[in-house]
Order: structure tokens, then C-alpha cells, then sequence
């Protein structure tokens, strides 16, 4: 089911792609999307090694490759002390339009400075 989602937003890109380019076909705008996304993900593979590169597209967004140092874990079953693998990640973090159309995200009623509970003031 997930597939079927992702073609009709690739499908829905392609025709956007070819209409703003003026393009003859969608295979040829098929093809400049396949080479942004390869062009993103080779600059993102070659940087995985630097510390907070950032990657960003103005009015779109950036990528970050943020990495984790390991951690020492306890495990009381067992009674082993184990070190976690370091890890790294890659962060989208949108701008512009993107961010903006986000919503909002909601206050957490428990923490609430404003609590209608609380009259002691």
C-alpha cells in the first residue's frame, strides 16, 4: 500500500517537473529528478564522515548528519555493562514554505504555566 502512495506522489512531481521545465515528456522529467536525488544522496554519502555538515536548499530545507557518540548501558537481567554503537543520523529540517504550513505544535496540558487548576495565586 505504501508504494501505491509514493508513485502517485512521484507521478504527481514528474508532471509538475515537466510542466514548470516545458518539457517534451515525462521520462525526461523523470530522468532530471532521478539526478537531483542521486546528486543529494552522493554530496550526503560523501559527507557522512564530517561532523554537523549541512546540506541546504534555500526555501526548502537542509539535511544535517548528526552523529552519537555510544553510550554505557546497565542491564540489570544480566548484570552486564555494555557500550552502544556510536550512530549517525541525517536530520530534514524544512524552511520556508514548509515550516510555515507545519502545524502548530500543541501546549501539553500537564505542564501548562497557565493551569485553570492552579488558583493559589
Amino acid at each position: 500500500m505504501a508504494t501505491s502512495k509514493s508513485k502517485i506522489g512521484r507521478e504527481e512531481l514528474v508532471s509538475k517537473v515537466q510542466s514548470r521545465l516545458k518539457l517534451k515528456t515525462k521520462k525526461e522529467a523523470d530522468y532530471i529528478i532521478n539526478e537531483v536525488v542521486a546528486a543529494l544522496e552522493s554530496t550526503l554519502l560523501s559527507n557522512l564522515q564530517t561532523k554537523d555538515f549541512t546540506l541546504k536548499l534555500s526555501s526548502f530545507g537542509k539535511f544535517t548528519v548528526r552523529h552519537k557518540t555510544g553510550i554505557v548501558r546497565f542491564i540489570p537481567f544480566t548484570r552486564e555493562v555494555k557500550q552502544t554503537k556510536n550512530k549517525r543520523k541525517i536530520r530534514f529540517t524544512p524552511l520556508g514554505e514548509l515550516r510555515r504550513a507545519e502545524p502548530e505544535p500543541e501546549s501539553d496540558p500537564v505542564n501548562s504555566k497557565n493551569d485553570p487548576k492552579d488558583s493559589s495565586k
